[in-house]
């Protein structure tokens, strides 16, 4: 057994930065049901990508969760320190905190890999702010992932250090151990299924990296066609049969629009429940709550995270994270193209109106370009005012230099990594407008601010624009 203990070390104030980051992880997780609890084990390998010699490797876990013990590649017992701490720049949100102390220092740019297990109850973290992150185990729907710490993660008790440090997809296998009746889903390959005495095995493999690990347990149909499964709750056949279809529409249509995708579309949408929180990755799966399945007129949200598939890997740290506002303004424009239901130029000024009773709400928010909401903590607004921007954009161009310029932007970064930078030198290269005033205006400055105030109305910012 390794030393485990709460002594001084594991405080939240010591952790300065990250040296390491995952390259691959192996999650074994049995579920117990009856306790709402899970024991499980995670071995992987990680990079020191630092200048200096790593000799700890920092972990997150659930609050309610527990580090058991840490060993080596060879199998050999590694000190572990571990606490439950409270984040240095988030007061209200605690995890359990573990520093694994090597047997050798790692030099810059090596790998090691080692195992920890774990085990405890996993709760949500809905009194932070993260409103999404309602997870429990619970038979009616659980789900397994990263914003919940429902297993071990590299990073320490810091929002800032933490998506600061460099990042890369990585590989996994995933074995999830349930009652009988229960489906694991997954964005990755299905291995094998296996039963023995009522408990249900599901092996995934990673078919490519990916950024993050999603796994939702449910009693879940599934529908499967043209590279696109959709696990869904059984008493929402119907709209999966509709989610497919729309599907494979837009994923048609965006190809159209920005090109063809990094590899072939193998794409998992997985229900989750209302208010649980969307994500997407074309590796890692789509996971979409429900009200998408229930209600024809709410695909907005589905169309939305298709579209971050055409997202090139983001090399700022932070980011501001300039790709939720394309995906907002995609939703929409996707939802006029394939349902005839949406109102884009109406929505945009509902949009731009709401977006600037917010800023002048929050005075302090007021002087910060979208170009820093990473570093200022403001990614919420990064939806609103992407959406608008990517709309005048849109507008500006027209549609085919728009697409040139965004499908561009993908197919030059999509197997690397890009900033909002590169975009801007794309679009200014196969653009037939000078798009220098419009950028300094809604990316690296506030003067849209400004202009959108003494604007009559968003289409008459746009005609100003059109005149410059």
């Amino acid at each position: 057994m390794s030393a485990l203990g709460t002594q001084a070390g594991t405080t939240a104030d010591q952790f300065r930065d990250l040296q390491v980051r995952e390259t691959s992880l192996v999650l074994v997780a049995r579920l117990d049901y009856e306790e709402g609890s899970l024991d499980g084990s995670l071995t992987f390998s990680v990079e020191n990508v630092s200048g200096r010699p790593a000799t700890e490797v920092p972990l997150l876990l659930n609050r309610l969760m527990v580090f058991r013990n840490a060993r080596d590649s060879e199998g050999n017992p590694l000190s572990v320190r571990q606490d439950v701490v409270t984040f240095i720049d988030h007061p209200k949100f605690q995890a359990s905190y573990a520093v694994v102390s090597l047997a050798r220092p790692l030099p810059p740019g090596s790998e090691t890999t080692l195992a920890v297990d774990f085990s405890g109850h996993l709760v949500g973290y809905t009194e932070t702010g993260m409103l999404y992150v309602q997870d429990r185990i619970n038979e009616e729907f659980t789900i397994l992932r990263t914003d919940a710490l429902a297993f071990p993660s590299v990073g320490g008790p810091s929002w800032r250090i933490n998506r600061s440090a460099p990042r890369r997809d990585f590989e996994f296998r995933a074995e999830i151990s349930v009652p009988e009746r229960l489906t694991v889903a997954s964005g990755g390959e299905l291995v094998e299924r296996r039963v023995n005495d009522g408990v249900a095995t599901f092996v995934y493999r990673s078919t490519a990296p990916v950024p993050f690990l999603n796994l939702p347990i449910a009693e879940f149909g599934l529908l499967s066609k043209s590279g696109i499964r959709v696990y869904y709750f059984p008493e929402h056949a119907d709209g999966a049969k509709r989610v497919l279809e729309r599907a494979r529409s837009a994923l048609e249509l965006l190809g159209q629009w920005f090109g063809p995708l990094g590899q072939p579309p193998r794409v998992a949408v997985m229900e989750i429940p209302k208010g649980w929180g969307s994500q997407a990755s074309l590796t890692g799966g789509i996971i979409q709550t429900a009200d998408v399945f229930e209600n024809p007129d709410s695909l907005q949200p589905l169309y939305h995270e298709l579209s971050h598939l055409w997202n090139a890997p983001d090399e700022e740290r932070p980011s501001p994270r300039w790709n939720e506002g394309l995906a907002t303004f995609l939703q929409f424009l996707l939802a006029e193209r394939l349902d005839g239901s949406q109102d884009i130029d109406a929505t945009v000024e509902r949009s731009a109106l709401r977006l600037l009773q917010a800023i002048e709400s929050e005075s302090a928010h007021q002087g910060v370009p979208f170009a820093r909401y990473g570093h200022a903590q403001m990614t919420d607004y990064s939806y609103r005012t992407g959406f608008v921007m990517f709309y005048f954009l849109h507008e500006l161009l027209g549609e085919k230099e728009f697409n040139r310029a965004l499908g561009g932007y993908y197919q030059q970064f999509r197997d690397a990594s890009g900033s909002f930078d590169d975009l801007v030198e794309i679009a200014n290269k196969t653009s037939s407008r000078n798009l220098k005033i419009f950028f300094d205006d809604w990316f690296y400055t506030v003067r849209w601010q400004a202009k959108l105030k003494r604007a009559e109305s968003v289409a008459a910012l746009l005609e100003s624009y059109r005149s410059e």
